[in-house]
């Protein structure tokens, strides 16, 4: 814990930022029609143009643990590459998986923030024991939660202290158990000490940062509109580049569901409905004006994290960029062919890539290894992508 918080300014930790659009992206208008450079870039992904030659786009992946059927509930395996109806638990999702290799140091290890009501469906993020991760609909709350100075911090310091005394009388009576139990008694308790020195690892991590004074940013959240694209994922874009730029976390998922209505200039209408067209013009128009919208604020959060620097490079440059979505379409909620857009600063040949029927744990286990796991499988994997050649 001694590292915690000491980033100088000539620290260039790696970052990792996943966006996820549940409903998918009309693929028509997002996938090149061949391999190779973008020469003929579609209307979807002429929007990231800005960024094209630090972008791998990788289409036709699939999920072969996710179980099809059941209406949209086989999304929350979008991040894990696992969903089976018969299972509470889910598999441990790469954004937690790299979180768990990067976030020792920050006041949190990771955060999910979601543009949309939370529903059984729309969780995405798991732990390592298969377990839902907190994900905020809040922009007022994730603001709070990363720069408002908490009024309750002096009781939360002295239930912390209570939390660790608790835990090292839970740990001294386990240890003089452990020698009176059998083989198998043992390998239970060793499973039941790991869970105790997880929690304690999370109470250390809480009452060391309860001593600290959260970072200040000239950043306000005026009233927005929860049914506006540019409100509410672009304030939420913006919370997330915020928490990478202050180093509060380095490792940022944002799920865009979009359940509730929404409204943009000459336009309005449901996202859910609009996605699911049926191949009708007049709606796959509408769609179009709204995911223009949602790949126009994300490409303008990009822009930002080049303009700004964080120890001796910009945020972009130290942050590897994950999009994806949850469906390979809304419209025939289908789970496989699946598109992945990946950027990176350290890319050298940008361009597109179908992978048709390959799982997307060959990405995750890619992107595993670009942070440093020596893992050689995640998930389905059966090879890793090379995600920087």
């Amino acid at each position: 814990m001694e590292s915690l918080g000491q980033l100088t300014s000539s620290d260039s930790p790696r970052r990792l930022l996943v966006i996820v659009n549940h409903l998918s992206f009309y693929q028509p208008e997002l996938i090149p029609a061949t391999d190779g450079a973008f020469e003929k870039p579609p209307a979807l992904l002429a929007e990231l143009t800005e960024h094209f030659k630090h972008l791998k786009v990788f289409s036709g992946l699939d999920n072969p643990a996710v179980q099809n059927g059941f209406g949209h509930t086989p999304c929350v395996g979008i991040l894990s590459g696992y969903f089976n109806k018969l299972h509470r638990k889910n598999r441990l999702s790469i954004d937690q998986a790299v979180a768990d290799l990067i976030g020792d140091d920050t006041r949190f290890k990771s955060l999910v923030f979601q543009a949309g009501e939370n529903l059984n469906f729309s969780q995405i993020s798991w732990d390592k024991h298969g377990l839902p991760v907190k994900q905020i609909d809040s922009p007022h709350k994730i603001f709070n939660l990363l720069f408002q100075v908490d009024e309750n911090e002096k009781s939360q310091q002295q239930v912390l202290a209570e939390d660790r005394s608790i835990l090292d009388a839970v740990l001294a009576q386990a240890k003089s158990m452990e020698k009176r139990l059998n083989a198998t008694d043992r390998s239970k308790m060793d499973e039941y000490l790991t869970s105790v020195r997880e929690v304690e690892k999370t109470v250390k991590r809480r009452a060391y940062w309860a001593d600290r004074s959260k970072p200040q940013v000239n950043y306000e959240i005026e009233n927005f509109d929860r049914k506006s694209v540019d409100d509410y994922v672009g304030t939420l874009m913006d919370l997330a580049v915020l928490a990478l730029q202050t180093d509060s976390t380095r490792a940022v998922t944002v799920q865009i569901p979009f359940w509730e209505g929404f409204k943009e200039p000459d336009l309005s209408g449901n996202y859910h409905d609009l996605s699911h067209h049926g191949q009708k013009p007049e709606k796959i128009k509408k769609l179009l004006t709204l995911e223009h919208a949602i790949l126009k604020r994300i490409n303008a959060s990009l822009n930002t994290m080049k303009e700004r620097t964080v120890g001796n490079s910009s945020l972009f440059d130290q942050t590897t960029t994950l999009i994806t979505a949850s469906m390979g379409s809304a419209n025939s909620h289908n789970f496989d062919d699946l598109p992945a857009l990946v950027l990176d600063s350290r890319v050298k040949t940008a361009g597109h890539w179908q992978k048709k029927d390959v799982p997307m744990s060959n990405l995750y286990l890619g992107l595993l290894q670009l942070f440093g796991a020596e893992h050689d499988r995640f998930g389905e994997s059966t090879s890793a992508f090379d995600l920087l050649s």
